[in-house]
């Protein structure tokens, strides 16, 4: 595959997380020949919170079509449900692969808070007026295999709130029956139990199978060991993997 052929790989944040946190697997993929988008989301640090995830879904959307004919999209966490949303009624072929990294592939209709029950997990800190949220524990819940202290202050220092009704916002498109897809299972995540992952990696592949005529599919890979952010700790093997979904053979 030569580097013209290369498609772009358009990096989804999750919650709190702005583009930079994908620094380390951007300089990887640009180094291998990939062009690379990293994404701001609308619902991260807004100057007034949002009431869903519209504008999130609109901004990956036109990226998608921005840097086509064909882009690879990787999504972590919360950025699955805008991510797969934004892929509604797009032509066919305009998203080649799709990656949940420790992501959220819910069925349509089902939001990130009917996954968690409608129960903030323990580690939210949710404005009095419920329009916000922090996470607290970032360095358990995120970065429990980053070690390195600069690392750490730095990516701690880069969260900002997030607008906190964008988690209802219920997903509109089971991306995974229409679009081959990769989830990306970190089995050390604190943020979503591995058993919650797996759920999401065989509620998908139900699915399909259960779809007459379904194009798509869901593929799965183990980073053992890995936290919720493996783009930082694991960047090399998260980026072979990315590699390896955008049709290079390594």
């Amino acid at each position: 595959m030569s580097t013209t052929e290369k498609p772009a790989i358009l990096l989804v944040p999750g919650a709190w997380h702005p583009p930079t946190a994908f620094a380390p697997l951007t300089k990887y993929l640009e180094s291998n020949g990939y062009p690379v988008v990293p994404l701001p989301l609308a619902t991260v640090g807004a100057p007034d919170p949002l009431p869903n995830y519209d504008q999130d879904v609109s901004l990956i959307r036109e990226a998608i079509l921005k840097h086509g004919p064909s882009v690879v999209v990787l999504t972590h966490s919360y950025g699955g449900l805008p991510g797969a949303s934004a892929c509604k009624g797009l032509p066919d072929g305009a998203v080649s692969h799709f990656i949940f990294c420790c992501s959220f592939a819910l069925p349509v209709g089902v939001s990130l808070m009917d996954a968690l029950q409608n129960k903030p997990l323990p580690w939210f800190d949710v404005s009095d007026d419920g329009l916000t949220v922090n996470a607290m524990q970032n360095e358990e819940i995120f970065y429990n295999d980053i070690h390195d202290k600069e690392t750490l202050a730095e990516l701690v220092g880069s969260l900002k709130p997030h607008s906190y009704k964008a988690f209802a916002s219920k997903n509109t498109y089971a991306v995974y029956e229409d679009v081959k897809c990769t989830y990306v299972v970190c089995d050390e995540d604190k943020a979503i139990p591995v058993g919650a992952q797996w759920g999401m990696v065989e509620g998908a592949r139900k699915a399909v199978a259960e779809k007459e005529g379904a194009k798509g599919g869901m593929e799965a890979v183990t980073l053992e060991g890995a936290s919720h952010t493996p783009f930082v700790s694991r960047t090399e093997e998260l980026g072979v993997i990315v590699r390896r979904c955008a049709g290079e053979a390594i």
